[in-house]
């Protein structure tokens, strides 16, 4: 692969590797749904007036909308809000791939390979680990926890809509979704945040508050999809899609780092457990082949 080529996929998993950070930085001064809002807002306008709207029914295009960005960013969001690190937030939203793949072959009838399996339940362990060893210093919220839980969950329900809908435009699908999930944030942060909250929260907007819904606007969702569905049209996925296990180290790394967010000793052996489930999930087939091949050789 050009290097030109490993410099845009290295830079789309900083930028989504930071923007956890980032989201971070924008609650403390947004209510977690209104930001969700702000952020939408700027994905769909103004660039829905030079787009078309995907070729797919509107009834498939509200179900990611409100999946993909709705539900996951709000649960995401929310999840921070409650008080869940934003490092571990990061890599606990990975499980949704053990989600994309129990709820594909619930809807499309497909046999769960072995190595996800297992994978799933290092992954299970790993994620008690970090529950259990924590101390009253790095104890995770149950609201937060039960939160990115569900954001995975609604990440991979966006990711079976995208896999019905086949040969989507991706450009177009982000942008035209950005716009059915703005109502629905509009609507959950009128009536559970409420009007006086937004309305101080915007009166002591600063310059950090505004560049945070912008960066998660422009580069983690136009930008950063942008650049990923190139890569993966042009480049073989194989190559690609293994360099998200960077996203959630990033993340933890970046945000231990400018919040301090501490853990336990064992809560980091939990975090490298995650890790290596991810691994195994993502590179088992590969490294399988690989074995095989040789072992076939004369």
């Amino acid at each position: 692969m050009p290097l030109i080529d490993w410099l845009l996929a290295l830079l789309t998993i900083l930028i989504w590797g930071l923007n956890f950070l980032v989201s971070k930085v924008g609650i403390s001064e947004l209510p977690p749904l209104f930001f969700g809002f702000c952020r939408f807002v700027f994905v769909f306008f103004p660039a829905i007036f030079f787009i078309p709207k995907p070729k797919t029914t509107w009834s498939r295009l509200l179900v990611y909308g409100l999946t993909i960005n709705f539900f996951q960013f709000g649960f995401m969001l929310s999840a921070l809000g409650f008080g869940l690190a934003a490092g571990v937030t990061s890599l606990l939203l990975q499980v949704q791939v053990f989600f994309t793949i129990l709820i594909s072959a619930l809807y499309f009838h497909e046999k769960v390979p072995k190595h996800s399996i297992f994978a799933f339940f290092v992954a299970a362990f790993g994620i008690g680990l970090i529950i259990m060893t924590a101390n009253t210093n790095t104890a995770l919220p149950i609201a937060g926890l039960i939160c990115i839980i569900l954001a995975a969950l609604s990440w991979a329900t966006g990711n079976i809509t995208i896999k019905i809908m086949r040969d989507v435009n991706m450009v177009s699908l982000v942008v035209w979704g950005g716009l059915v999930s703005v109502p629905a944030f509009g609507m959950a942060s009128f009536f559970l945040e409420g009007p006086e909250l937004i309305a101080q929260s915007l009166e002591h907007l600063t310059w950090r508050g505004t560049l945070s819904f912008l960066y998660g606007s422009v580069m983690s969702t136009l930008v950063g999809y942008v650049i990923w569905g190139r890569l993966l049209s042009t480049r073989p996925v194989s190559l690609i899609a293994p360099l998200t296990l960077l996203v959630p180290i990033i993340g933890l790394v970046s945000n231990a780092w400018m919040f301090n967010e501490a853990l336990t000793f064992w809560q980091w052996i939990g975090v490298a457990v995650v890790m290596l489930a991810l691994v195994i999930n993502t590179l088992w087939p590969k490294f399988a082949r690989t074995i095989w091949a040789k072992k076939s050789l004369p």
